[in-house]
């Protein structure tokens, strides 16, 4: 049984790399045509006084780049909203469409994994995803609680690929106690995303929870099978830590730092780059970031580069290409 907040016991690429989509059939690591890729579902985060405006200020950039650099039609992505008034301003609420700050994370990651059961696996499609914040976790718990046979959740969701963008995998920097909630002082959401030695709700150590003889959780565990997962963070972000952001010390697929100090000697070699939280899901371009990443497998690094892809270049390559177009 889960209980309701999971409380107590209870996240070179080369400037001359365009976004464009080769028009001939797949090979190995590189993405389909536009028109045969899965649906990309874009997940919003946080939101401290809902709506959000998902096609607009929150994914605008990325929607616009995605079709002009990329290539995609704008009817192959859909924004996904599920606080009360998001109707207004995304292209599909999930659940009600009345979710609060106070709704548990587990509850609005059920109402996601079946919307994608009932709108896209159900009828034999697949889907990407690229999300940023709590909708990285909302995604993951969408997943996890499926293959898991969580109560209310539906019996398959199908997903190729799951990218990040600044969430909160090992929790929040500025979070909220047990006590801070109870005392009315911050939302269930915030609580939930608190780290439990910052006096957070547990919920955090769930998704890296490990006994003897049982798996942890992980995404190189038996429930991730199948998804390719990418992890992206920044160290300005001031939201969520670095560290958090890309899950240090538990696996992903494909991980990747922004990070002006790319050689860790006290100097920034990027002094102009400036990618804080919602940088990670509204900067656009194809080079000129520091950029530190790894890849599973032989050689995969970790390497740097001085110009390396924006973050919105990183969504789109982890979200499109099998293998990440990145250099092996």
């Amino acid at each position: 049984m889960i209980s309701r907040r999971w409380r107590g016991a209870a996240a070179a690429l080369a400037a001359g790399l365009v976004l464009s989509i080769p028009a001939t059939a797949q090979a190995a690591g590189d993405a389909a045509p536009a028109a045969e890729q899965p649906t990309m579902l874009l997940v919003h985060g946080f939101n401290t006084d809902p709506p959000t405006s998902c096609n607009t200020s929150t994914w605008k950039t990325a929607l616009d780049y995605y079709q002009d650099a990329g290539g995609r039609d704008r009817g192959s992505m859909r924004t996904i909203g599920y606080y009360a008034g998001d109707s207004a301003h995304c292209d599909d609420v999930i659940g009600d469409g009345k979710a609060t700050k106070n709704r548990p994370i587990q509850d609005i990651a059920k109402d996601f994994a079946n919307h994608i059961h009932d709108t896209y696996t159900a009828k034999g499609k697949q889907v990407d995803i690229v999300a940023h914040s709590m909708g990285g976790l909302i995604t993951r718990v969408a997943i996890l609680g499926t293959r898991e046979g969580w109560s209310g959740f539906p019996s398959e969701v199908d997903v190729r690929n799951v990218v990040t963008l600044g969430t909160p995998h090992q929790g929040l920097k500025n979070g909220c106690t047990e006590q801070e909630h109870d005392a009315g002082k911050c939302s269930t959401q915030w609580n939930q995303m608190t780290p439990t030695k910052d006096g957070g709700s547990g919920f955090i150590d769930k998704l890296h929870e490990s006994a003897k003889g049982k798996d942890d959780r992980g995404l190189d565990d038996p429930w991730a099978k199948g998804i390719d997962w990418s992890l992206a963070g920044s160290t300005e972000d001031g939201t969520v830590s670095y560290h958090s952001a890309i899950d240090k010390g538990h696996f992903a697929h494909q991980k990747y730092g922004f990070d002006e100090d790319l050689d860790g000697d006290g100097s920034d070699e990027c002094s102009d780059q400036e990618i804080g939280h919602g940088g990670l899901r509204s900067i656009k371009g194809a080079g000129g970031f520091c950029l530190r990443y790894w890849h599973h497998g032989a050689g995969g690094g970790p390497h740097t580069t001085e110009n390396g892809w924006s973050p919105l270049k990183v969504a789109f390559k982890a979200a499109t290409h099998i293998g990440d177009d990145l250099p092996k």
